[in-house]
Formats: C-alpha cells, sequence, structure tokens
C-alpha cells in the first residue's frame, strides 16, 4: 500500500514541423460550410461519461457509470489496457498507484487481483485522485474491501477495477467511447479489443480511439467497421488540412488550452464541413463547468466528454429541447447542407460532407494554427491528471 502525491503534470511537447504542417495546410485550405457528421444522432449534444464520471465518483468503477446512467449519461468512455493473464480491464494509468491502495504496474497483476484492488481509494468530490487530503474525506475508500458498507442500491464488486467484459454486462447495449493506451501491450490490446467488439455487437455501438497512430491503425485493419478517432499525428494533420478524414468519424479535443480557444465556432464549422462529429473533453474541475458547457453547446459542437455527467444533463436536455423547439416551428423549406448540427439548428446528415470552397483569412489563420500548437500539447497527454480543488 501507498501513499504518495499525484506528482507534476507532464508536458508534451509538439515538433516544429507539427506546427509549420499547421500554418502551410491552413495557408492553403479551402473550406465550406457543410453538415455534421452523425455518429449517434439521439440527442443534438451527448453527454459523455468521461472514466464514468470521474469528477463525482471513483474514476473508471462500475458504480460511476451506473450512477452516470441513472443520471442520463448517453455514452460511457472509458480507457483500456491488458491484464497479467491477458484480459481487457478498464484502467486509465500504467500503475495503479493513483487511484488504488496498491503500487505498482497494472500489467503486472491479473485481471482477479486488479479487481480485489479498492479503485475509490483516493478519490473525493472533484478530484480522482487526490493524495493529500484529511481520511474522513475519501468517502468511498473501504467500500470495496468491506470496511465500509456501499452506498444504497450497490455493492463492493462495483468500487473494483473492473474488466470490459463486466462493463458490457453491466450495461448491455449501451453505447461506448473507448481508448486503447499505449504502452508495450498496446498493439496487444488493440488485437484483443477487435476480437472482443465482434463478439460483443453491434458494431454501432463503438467509437475506439487511441493518440497512438501506429496502434488504431492495427485496429482497424482487424475492424474496419468500427467507428474511430484520429490518434496524434491524425489529429495534426487535420489541424493542417481540414479536409475529410475518411477514416475516421469523431474528433475528440479540449476546448481550451492556455487561455486559447481551441474549439471556436471555425474549428467547429470546419470538423461539420469535413463530415466530422467533435467530441470535446477537459483537462479538469474548473473548464469542466457550466459556462463552458453552454459555450460548447452554442458552438454546435456534438458531445460532452465530461467528468460530471450528472451535473452536466440538464445543459444537455436543454440543448435538445431547443433543437427540438426550433424544428417544429420552422416554415422554410428542409435545411441546405450548410446546415450544421448545434443546439438551435435544424437538420444533420449522416453521410460525411466532402466539398471544400472558400478562402479563410490570415487572420484565422494565425489563430488557429497557434489553438493547434497549443491543442496538441494537450492531445498528446489525451486525458487530464487530478486537478487539486
Amino acid at each position: 500500500m501507498t501513499r504518495t502525491g499525484t506528482g507534476q503534470r507532464r508536458r508534451a511537447t509538439v515538433p516544429a514541423a507539427l506546427i509549420a504542417l499547421g500554418v502551410l495546410g491552413l495557408l492553403g485550405a479551402q473550406l465550406a460550410p457543410g453538415a455534421a457528421a452523425v455518429i449517434w444522432d439521439d440527442r443534438p449534444v451527448l453527454n459523455i461519461a468521461h472514466a464514468g464520471g470521474d469528477l463525482e465518483a471513483p474514476h473508471s468503477t462500475l458504480f460511476a457509470m451506473k450512477s452516470a446512467v441513472a443520471a442520463g449519461a448517453d455514452v460511457l468512455e472509458m480507457d483500456l489496457r491488458l491484464s497479467a493473464d491477458g484480459q481487457i480491464v478498464v484502467q486509465h494509468d500504467a500503475t495503479v498507484d493513483r487511484t488504488t491502495n496498491a503500487t505498482g504496474e497494472a500489467r503486472t497483476f491479473t485481471a482477479a487481483e486488479l479487481a480485489a484492488l479498492d479503485n475509490g481509494y483516493w478519490f473525493v468530490p472533484g478530484c480522482w485522485s487526490c493524495h493529500d487530503r484529511p481520511d474522513a474525506e475519501y468517502r468511498y475508500r473501504g467500500v470495496r474491501t468491506g470496511t465500509v458498507p456501499p452506498p444504497a442500491g450497490f455493492t463492493a464488486d462495483d468500487f473494483a477495477i473492473p474488466t470490459l467484459e463486466q462493463v458490457v454486462a453491466a450495461f448491455p447495449g449501451r453505447r461506448l467511447d473507448v481508448e486503447i493506451k499505449d504502452g508495450p501491450d498496446g498493439m496487444a490490446t488493440a488485437e484483443a479489443l477487435a476480437s472482443f467488439v465482434a463478439a460483443h455487437g453491434p458494431a454501432d455501438r463503438w467509437v475506439v480511439a487511441s493518440f497512438d497512430d501506429d496502434i488504431l491503425a492495427h485496429f482497424k485493419e482487424l475492424a474496419p467497421d468500427i467507428a474511430t478517432s484520429p490518434g496524434l499525428g491524425g489529429v495534426t494533420e487535420w489541424f493542417g488540412s481540414r479536409g475529410p478524414l475518411p477514416d475516421h468519424r469523431v474528433l475528440q479535443v479540449p476546448p481550451v488550452y492556455s487561455g486559447i480557444e481551441v474549439v471556436t465556432q471555425q474549428f467547429v464549422d470546419d470538423a461539420h464541413a469535413a463530415g466530422i462529429a467533435v467530441w470535446v473533453w477537459f483537462d479538469g474541475n474548473d473548464d469542466d463547468a457550466p459556462a463552458e458547457w453552454e459555450r460548447l453547446i452554442a458552438l454546435g459542437v456534438d458531445g460532452l466528454i465530461t467528468g460530471k455527467p450528472e451535473q452536466a444533463e440538464p445543459y444537455v436536455a436543454a440543448a435538445a429541447t431547443t433543437t427540438t423547439t426550433a424544428t417544429s416551428t420552422t416554415t422554410s423549406s428542409a435545411p441546405s447542407s450548410t446546415t450544421v448540427a448545434g443546439a438551435g439548428t435544424t437538420g444533420r446528415s449522416e453521410l460525411p460532407a466532402t466539398g471544400r470552397g472558400g478562402p479563410g483569412g490570415l487572420a484565422v489563420v494565425s489563430a488557429l494554427t497557434t489553438a493547434a500548437g497549443a491543442a496538441l500539447v494537450r492531445v498528446a497527454r489525451r486525458r487530464r491528471d487530478p486537478v487539486r480543488t
């Protein structure tokens, strides 16, 4: 057992050549409005529970996922690794140190050994892994090991590190956004996941991501019909070209980095013109908040990957109501292909738009290139570190 601090936030760097690529691509980009490619059209904006809702409940636990679904979440987002005995487990970090009562590489534990760990050990509301709080604040510590009774309607097993098999069994038919983590087992995880999704359909319940392009390409070779999000290289290329992404259906990106807006109206319009849905993930407690949700919904994003699915649900539901009202009161003819998806818009095409037209201004080029470079720094991390509140 260990009680270590959360450590310093690591920063990835983006090679200058990639930023140069963004500049050149944007200078030559021919952008045109178009209709968004709809990956799932249950609602105009999807409530996507990040790690089950890791700012409201312990990260990557069935307790968090069940709570999120009960609160109205449409999609469950999670990270995947392989256990020592080859099972696909829902685990964010390469080690178990930040969420459990143990320490060590996750890949050295069997699935049963991982399941025995207390995966709610370091959770406090608003922080999925803070190691410096008074013991009394760790409200779920001990539930997994039986020293504390579980909340009503739940069991100790709901506070374990689950397998993907357990998630699918608990949520039959539930839509899942899963990330294959990189590392020494990344390729093997891609292979195991391809076999798994083939046996646990339907195919359209899945979106698969990895910021390692090689891992993602290997998965796509094995499961070409499964919707995917591009890796770091693919995102970089798209920031430069702003063109179609024929192999992918969704861009998953952060909204803001270092005070620079990444997800702007231009960004969303460009993605929709290229036939790509935009799902936005957050850096922590500060930006995963109502004001930012409202801004993004107004821009027309297609999904919020939020650590607060219960708190976000009224905002997502309001977006659906706004869209329904706008649709029911429209008296003009059917919307043209220039209509993009979002709050207050009508019509969403399920076919990717491939047209590219009118030029963008140099000011837009400069802003988007700066935002692209900043975003890619965060994309390389892909999922947030714990935030102290």
